[in-house]
């Protein structure tokens, strides 16, 4: 019975680590979403990503839950209220991690302060900024600033429990690429998803009306966050364009037709960057692949295609790109918010407004939303936090996979500086999974927080010395009868 259950057990995580896992993860939340049933299936999707925790050492599993769950959600945020007992999953995602730790009783010496990362401990210091935004300002909420620490407070746990369980891991040298066939599967299931809704609206005429009016709705997004999401998904279909597969041709079509995708949603920032990165990374993906007729004849049909479209369906391209560069780069309002932004640094320069100031509204930046809501304390530890984990991405640069990421997580940045996609939880967590992919896999000894050394022991070592030095000395009279010298019992003749 024992050996039994050993298979058993054996054969789920054989399963549910490989790539095929990632493709039901996939399909059980476009169904979800397509079916409108995004509750039940999300409890299915939940159950079969965090079961594995009690049977099984790894982990790496768990991304493709916390990168994709956001996907099924076909609800817009206004309805979400009526969704919080959904809350509960996160409670047995804890549990589970719990149980694992305690289990397969983890060492957690790879976050001591002595092993741990710069990224990480930039990371933890993100909570003192969300914590302290807005102490001075009437506007700040006590319920706002909990929730806000909270979140922050779980994503430092979520990344220090993936670092204790693969810290060691020889699979860990696969994450980047793991995560990457997840964001290629995160692409297609968003398209899908695209392509359904405007599938149901029919008519092809209200079709480009909803694009030029933006009113491209998904649910878990609008055009300013799929846009972002898809620009983040494009560079991992072209990173598995170089390598050897008879896929290529499928592979180097994907991002083509999520790039078009982009445009359909109007979303200025997303289109930009994407258009200035694209090129680059398509000639990069030509020099460096392993299939370079395959993927340059598949570019350079899609192209045909393309413009034989255009020409076909000349007046509906025309008037959703005349719509567009009609509207150019202006401000559309946020050179109000800016200014908002600039007057809440001034009123509370050192700790912002906090996360409640003009809570019906955000400041469509990720520089403008820290300097309002976290003032000069926040942009301090914000340029820590993004210096870390650039210079982590930096020192993995010879690695093709950690440039994929890179050049998705700049897309999707970029985007976040003129835009609020940046402080959405769940794309925080899944920026936050890119770099623990890499993060892992820095040589041991590079990137280290406190260059191997504890704080912790050298603060209490200071004082040590410290009281050691203004200890006072003791009065040889006062000393007790047995510690005094023979020269201490002479008389006075004596002497």
């Amino acid at each position: 019975m024992k050996d039994a259950l050993k298979k058993i057990a054996n054969g789920i995580s054989r399963l549910v680590q490989s790539d095929g896992f990632i493709v039901v993860n996939a399909a059980l939340i476009l169904v979800g979403w397509a079916l409108d049933a995004w509750v039940p299936v999300l409890c299915v999707v939940a159950a079969i990503n965090i079961f594995p925790l009690f049977i099984d050492r790894h982990t790496k599993h768990l991304f493709n839950f916390i990168m994709m769950f956001s996907f099924i959600i076909s609800v817009g945020r206004e309805e979400m209220a009526k969704y919080t007992p959904m809350l509960a999953l996160l409670g047995f995602l804890i549990v589970g991690m719990i149980f694992n730790l305690a289990f397969f009783k983890r060492s957690f010496m790879p976050i001591h302060p002595k092993n741990m990362t710069g990224f990480y401990a930039s990371l933890i210091a993100l909570l003192f900024p969300f914590a302290f935004g807005g102490i001075n300002s009437p506007a700040e909420s006590p319920l706002v600033t909990v929730f806000t620490v909270a979140v922050a407070a779980l994503f430092c746990v979520i990344y220090a429990f993936f670092t204790v369980c693969n810290y060691d891991a020889e699979e860990r040298a696969g994450f980047p690429e793991y995560v990457l066939k997840i964001l290629v599967a995160s692409g297609i299931v968003i398209s899908l998803e695209m392509i359904i809704f405007y599938g149901r609206i029919g008519d092809i005429n209200e079709i480009v009306q909803a694009m030029m009016d933006k009113k491209v709705d998904l649910g878990w997004a609008g055009p300013n966050g799929m846009a972002p999401m898809l620009a983040l998904c494009i560079p991992a279909s072209f990173y598995f364009c170089i390598k050897k597969n008879f896929a290529t041709p499928i592979l180097a079509t994907i991002p083509l037709i999520e790039y078009a995708l982009i445009i359909s949603t109007g979303c200025r920032g997303a289109i930009l960057f994407t258009t200035i990165l694209l090129p680059p990374i398509i000639l990069y993906t030509i020099v460096k692949s392993e299939n370079k007729l395959a993927f340059g004849i598949t570019v350079s049909v899609v192209f045909i295609v393309a413009v034989i479209l255009l020409a076909y369906y000349g007046n509906i391209f025309a008037n959703i790109i005349t719509t567009i560069l009609n509207k150019r780069l202006d401000s559309s309002g946020r050179d109000e918010l800016y200014s908002l932004a600039v007057d809440a640094l001034k009123t509370w320069p050192l700790f912002g407004a906090g996360w409640d100031y003009k809570s019906d509204l955000f400041f469509h930046s990720t520089f403008f939303q820290v300097m309002a809501c976290m003032g000069l304390f926040g942009l301090a530890i914000f340029a820590v936090f993004y210096f870390w984990r650039y210079w982590t991405f930096f020192k993995m640069r010879k690695e093709d996979s950690t440039l994929a990421l890179l050049c998705g997580m700049v897309l999707f940045e970029a985007c976040g500086f003129i835009d609020t996609n940046y402080f959405i939880p769940n794309f925080f967590a899944i920026l936050l999974i890119m770099t623990f992919a890499v993060d892992i896999n820095v040589p041991r000894g590079t990137c280290l927080a406190f260059g191997g050394r504890d704080p912790v022991a050298q603060v209490e070592g200071f004082f040590r010395i410290l009281l050691d030095k203004v200890k006072p000395v003791e009065n040889k009279n006062d000393a007790p009868e047995d510690d005094k010298t023979p020269s201490d019992d002479k008389t006075d003749a004596d002497k």
